[in-house]
């Protein structure tokens, strides 16, 4: 089959320009967009609360203070599964809430350090920023390819195109060339942003599901 089909001879998998009408798609290129800026507060939430309350450890808010933490990460947890899966049309494994057995701020803290899920979030939030640098640099040029993809034409009814003072040209075969070339590049950038989100999709599933 034809790169342009929407569908395969045995009626399954996908086709090259199949993502072009797929509401997902977009809806996981926002989360992209998004998901950067978050990732960084996560970060920096994650990092400071938990060298705050290791900090705190000597004296006797140390403790109170990191149950909240962990507290905290459980619920980060549960609003990054939720996001995800909202963006990203995907159905996660549900793991029950982890909620600590004991009277006392230490058997409390006890409960939190010996359940490996709550270092597993912690790890997640931790490196989720450096994952999420890959997805900085599709996205940046797919919007630079979106500008590019409405200005070519626009600009070539005036009869002539400058691209961003690196390429000029008043030949209209030329400008129908770039202008498939970026729709090619751009649909690609989409195939490798729908790829890093169903990587992402793994790593989740292998840091808040096991």
């Amino acid at each position: 089959m034809s790169i342009f089909s929407m569908q395969n001879d045995d009626g399954k998998g996908t086709e090259f320009f199949d993502l072009l009408i797929k509401k997902e798609v977009y809806f996981g290129f926002i989360y992209s967009i998004i998901s950067i800026p978050i990732a960084i507060i996560y970060f920096a939430i994650t990092l400071s609360g938990l060298v705050l309350g290791i900090l705190l450890l000597p004296i006797w808010i140390g403790i109170p203070f990191l149950n909240q933490y962990f507290k905290m990460i459980w619920e980060l947890s549960k609003l990054e599964e939720y996001t995800f899966e909202s963006f990203n049309k995907v159905s996660l494994p549900k793991i029950a809430k982890f909620i600590p057995q004991g009277k006392s701020s230490f058997s409390i803290f006890k409960a939190y350090l010996k359940n490996k899920r709550t270092w597993n979030r912690i790890s997640y939030f931790l490196l989720k920023i450096f994952w999420r640098i890959l997805f900085a640099v599709p996205t940046a040029a797919l919007i630079l390819l979106t500008s590019l993809l409405i200005y070519t034409p626009v600009n070539s009814v005036f009869g002539r195109i400058n691209i961003y003072s690196l390429y000029q040209t008043d030949s209209f075969i030329e400008v129908i060339l770039i202008f498939f070339i970026c729709i090619l590049i751009w649909v690609g950038l989409l195939h490798f942003i729908n790829y890093l989100i169903s990587v992402s999709s793994r790593l989740l599933r292998h840091f808040f599901c096991r």
